[in-house]
């Protein structure tokens, strides 16, 4: 399975979403500064190649990087190298030496590495697409009819949790557990080095959440699409729970998600309905969970949006 080729946490300074375009990034080398100084520092982008290289190659590549990431210019920080000892020797060749006794080969040779870093840069100007773009989610636990507030999560810029606030530990694992577990955007487009997945026919057909401590595969996600290439059927498997789950997804004429439900043992266990406005933007999902065949409203999610207002 493939890993996803994506920003590190520490590389980004901004949450804000920058999709990716096909305009020309600007470059402004050391010392030089833009006209338009109303933006917004979003990432820092860094570029290593061992061996000869231009500098104009390297400027290229980074800028190849940073359209990538959708930011508008780079201001770059400047050029370092290295130069370290590296051996055309295999571990298996280094071993057969010292297992015979045989003298081993000086055969090390040096390499230098070139690396160009910049801060990638949104102006402001550009970011009228942002109120399109969910900041936060306020997520609510229905009790006797009235809402009480769970956990407060912030949204990261690819549309991730970034960061949950709970009352307390049991808050967060409700949230966890029972919300967060079924999330479209969780099951089919995060990324980050412990995510895999695998394609065919140009579609994802399988995802993994790998652990980092060792503990192997923590979450498999297989999915099913419709004529439309639309997910409407994932097979969900977790670690931590003996059973895979089923999670069909409907949809509305604008191909917007309406409603998934979510099967245990081929029973419906949990129901989720969307709302929009009449703009089409997601303004709240009702979590419902069945008991015995009858729909228990447990969870409400309001999305609140990003406001240009906030970047002045």
């Amino acid at each position: 399975m493939s890993g996803y080729q994506t920003l590190m946490p520490a590389d980004r300074l901004s949450t804000i979403p920058t999709p990716v375009h096909g305009q020309e990034v600007e470059v402004f080398f050391p010392g030089e500064r833009p006209k338009d100084t109303a933006y917004v520092k979003i990432a820092v982008l860094e570029h290593k190649v061992e061996g000869e290289v231009a500098y104009a190659q390297l400027v290229e590549q980074l800028k190849q990087k940073a359209q990538l990431q959708g930011m508008d210019a780079l201001l770059l920080l400047g050029k370092n190298q290295s130069t370290k000892l590296k051996s055309d020797q295999g571990l298996l060749e280094t071993l057969v030496e010292i297992t015979s006794g045989e003298e081993i080969r000086d055969n090390y040779y040096s390499v230098t590495t070139h690396e160009l870093s910049g801060v990638g840069i949104k102006y402001k100007r550009n970011l009228q697409y942002l109120p399109e773009y969910v900041q936060t989610k306020q997520v609510y636990a229905l009790e006797n009819g009235a809402e009480k507030p769970l956990a407060t999560v912030l949204v990261d810029y690819q549309g991730s949790d970034k960061k949950i606030t709970t009352a307390n530990q049991t808050d967060e694992n409700t949230y966890r557990n029972n919300v967060q577990r079924y999330n479209l955007h969780h099951l089919l487009k995060e990324e980050g080095p412990n995510w895999r997945y695998s394609t065919y026919g140009g579609l994802v057909q399988k995802r993994k959440l790998i652990s980092d401590k060792g503990a192997g595969v923590l979450k498999t996600v297989k999915i099913k699409y419709n004529a439309a290439q639309l997910p409407v059927k994932l097979e969900l498997y977790n670690a931590n729970l003996p059973l895979t789950e089923v999670i069909t997804i409907g949809y509305n004429e604008q191909n917007q998600v309406v409603e998934k439900q979510v099967f245990r043992n081929k029973q419906l266990y949990l129901k989720e309905t969307n709302t929009y406005d009449t703009a089409g933007k997601l303004v709240s999902t009702l979590h419902e969970l069945i008991h015995e065949g009858k729909s228990i409203p447990a969870f409400k999610t309001v999305y609140n949006y990003y406001s240009l207002l906030s970047l002045n």
